[in-house]
């Protein structure tokens, strides 16, 4: 397993200008590459301060020279947004800037406001990208190629660029729901989920729901990849690790608000509205994994156990959280947390049930071929 560092590139204040915040971003990046992440998530939101980043892809193209290693992924690109022949042509340009480290993340959206402005209906979006994923998947690294579908008509086209990998970037499916774990068999495609900021038990029975709708079409749970996204902060002072867990609160309402289903907004500037049922700042405190070195490696190493998972992307940084606080927070997470974690699961690249299960799988091959004949 691994973890990356999710980037929603929101703005609490109008204070936070647009440059600020992509060059803090970029240099969040860099920081977690040295510290060791395997990925950074790039999001996809429109027209209002709950995210000010359009086009994972764009920044996917300007993060890829400011950087070596570290894997750019699209979490996510909501296909439904875009035109068919466009979005196959500029994966496969995006993944050649990336020199072979793009992952394309897809997911079909709950922003009922943003999908409008795009002629889409909310209640349409998932049959909509379930369509997509078959598009895309037969579609990225292929010269020539055509599809004709209820949503998606494309004549014979050709595209003269290749993406680096092939036959094509890594897919990743991006939601809680059975209709996104159903898109994750399409192609067993890795699944990454979200428990909205609580503990690692409410992950466990999100996995444990995924488990069920994979094995009820008869395939291995085990042999696919679960990955989550978390709150994330390092500092031993509790008065930083709270304005985090406030700033993680302020997220989760503005998420909240946009799940109402409304198509109108009164201004792009949401209001951070209380709702019933809410988390505390405490309570994100408790649940996730912030604090200092050994609280934050217990608690991910609590998942670890408890979920499986395979790849944890996290939250480094949310609202107007401090940017220095914050690349303090990334590089002890690199220094501190990650052997801790180490320490108690193992080896990071033989941790999480899908490597394990391969590996399982891979000796039991090497035996089999080793038997002496009968």
């Amino acid at each position: 397993m691994d973890f990356g560092i999710f980037n929603l590139m929101n703005r609490r204040h109008r204070s936070q200008t647009v440059p600020q915040v992509v060059a803090e971003t970029v240099e969040h990046i860099q920081a977690a590459e040295t510290a060791g992440f395997g990925v950074s998530w790039f999001t996809e939101h429109h027209f209002t301060n709950y995210s000010m980043a359009p086009s994972p892809l764009m920044m996917v193209g300007h993060v890829a020279p400011q950087t070596v290693r570290i894997k750019l992924g699209t979490a996510v690109v909501l296909p439904a947004l875009y035109q068919p022949a466009r979005l196959l042509g500029d994966i496969a340009f995006a993944d050649n800037l990336a020199a072979g480290r793009l992952i394309v993340g897809l997911g079909s959206g709950y922003q009922a406001y943003e999908l409008r402005r795009f002629g889409i209906d909310l209640a349409e979006s998932s049959a909509i990208t379930d369509e997509w994923i078959d598009f895309l998947g037969q579609g990225l690294g292929q010269e020539s190629f055509e599809f004709h579908g209820k949503y998606i008509d494309l004549p014979q086209t050709w595209f003269t660029v290749d993406p680096v990998q092939q036959p094509q970037p890594e897919i990743w499916i991006a939601g809680n729901s059975p209709g996104s774990q159903q898109r994750a068999l399409k192609g067993d495609y890795p699944l990454i989920a979200t428990g909205f900021g609580r503990d690692a038990d409410t992950l466990a029975e999100i996995r444990a729901g995924a488990d069920e709708t994979w094995r009820a079409a008869g395939r291995d749970p085990e042999m696919i990849r679960f990955g989550t996204l978390r709150y994330c902060f390092v500092t031993d002072d509790k008065a930083e690790a709270l304005a985090y867990a406030e700033n993680a609160r302020s997220q989760v309402r503005l998420s909240s608000y946009l799940r109402q289903g409304q198509t109108e907004l009164d201004a792009p500037w949401l209001p951070e509205q209380a709702f019933d049922g809410e988390m505390s700042p405490e309570d994100i405190l408790r649940w996730n994994p912030i604090g200092d070195p050994e609280t934050v490696a217990e608690r991910l190493v609590e998942e670890i156990e408890k979920v499986g998972s395979d790849h944890i992307a996290l939250y480094m940084t949310i609202g107007d959280t401090d940017h220095e606080a914050v690349m303090r927070s990334i590089e002890r997470f690199g220094h501190e947390v990650a052997p801790l974690v180490e320490k108690s699961v193992g080896p990071l690249a033989t941790a999480g049930r899908y490597a394990q299960a391969k590996g399982t799988a891979t000796a039991a091959h090497a035996a089999a071929s080793h038997a002496p004949a009968t």
